[in-house]
């Protein structure tokens, strides 16, 4: 589950680098840079002044990332349906990752915890790098309280969310839904894990902007939801392929965990369970991210 900061919106790092008081010798100097640039761009080559790069361009421009927020001047919505790792056929390598022994006390779950998001890591950061998006490994916190983050909304928790960064797994809520089985504490960690990989190429960031731009709880409003986070379960797939393939887990017990149906007590954020599912199963038998493309598809596949 994605949970968003406290105000809704995600910070734009880029303010933090927009410094007052720039002398005019310096300000002289860049603009005196950026017409040379210009100019030998137009003695070179003067259509691609034009949008869009002439007349046979057909690719989306990607943009600078900054912790998955756009440069300034690029339209955030964008980067759902355009996205480039769902234009990309990237797979993840086998996980030749050797993880400690899982247990109940938190001195043996945080071993664990850190070994698992490190073998993700090392998965996940080459597809990411490929797709001119830039990196960095998120936090893992087994606590369920933070102040940056918003509560779910209703009655129902989530066994686990990310937010801003951080892969929340609160120990308690863990290990009373789903005890010490090391699938199930995988596929749940990859889940979350996926749903950094979307903070790093800014569909978060995106999904957050077309949603204030819909009525809250609007049919719309939660098809973005699950959209959101059946590409997480997708993603959370290709990790158990890639799992099973590098020996980590056995090639059934993978599957039978990927194919086991959803829950039911999300489903109008988190999808139904069946198509719960079948999404885990497409990113663990196509092991691509373009496969995992959940902005494209038809709203009967994402219900």
């Amino acid at each position: 589950m994605f949970r968003r900061r406290r105000g809704g919106a995600v910070p734009d790092p880029w303010e933090d680098d927009r410094q007052p008081g720039n002398s005019p010798l310096a300000i002289f100097g860049v603009l005196g840079v950026v017409f040379l640039i210009v100019l030998l761009a137009v003695v070179a080559e003067p259509g691609k002044l034009l949008a869009g790069g002439g007349e046979d361009s057909e690719t989306t421009e990607v943009p600078e990332m900054r912790d998955g927020v756009p440069q300034p001047g690029f339209e955030p919505v964008a980067l759902l349906e355009d996205n480039p790792l769902n234009s990309e056929n990237a797979s993840l390598e086998p996980a030749d990752c050797r993880l400690p022994e899982l247990a109940e006390s938190e001195t043996r779950m945080r071993p664990y915890y850190d070994a698992a998001v490190r073998c993700l890591n090392t998965l996940w950061r080459p597809v990411v790098v490929r797709a001119d998006l830039s990196w960095a490994p998120p936090e893992v916190s087994l606590r369920s309280r933070t102040s940056d983050c918003s509560e779910t909304e209703g009655t129902s928790r989530p066994t686990a969310f990310y937010c801003d960064g951080t892969i929340h797994m609160p120990r308690q809520w863990v290990l009373s839904d789903i005890g010490t089985r090391e699938p199930a504490h995988l596929i749940l960690l990859a889940h979350e894990y996926g749903h950094h990989v979307q903070q790093r190429a800014g569909i978060l960031r995106a999904s957050t902007v077309r949603q204030e731009g819909v009525e809250v709880r609007s049919p719309e409003w939660f098809r973005i939801s699950r959209r959101l986070e059946l590409q997480a379960d997708c993603y959370s797939g290709m990790f158990m392929a890639a799992a099973s393939e590098g020996g980590v887990l056995r090639e059934r017990v993978a599957e039978r965990f990927v194919s086991a149906a959803g829950s039911t007590q999300l489903g109008d954020t988190h999808g139904s369970p069946g198509n719960q599912r079948d999404w885990k199963l497409t990113g663990f038998r196509e092991r691509t991210t373009a496969a995992c493309d959940t902005w494209n598809v038809s709203a009967e596949r994402v219900r």
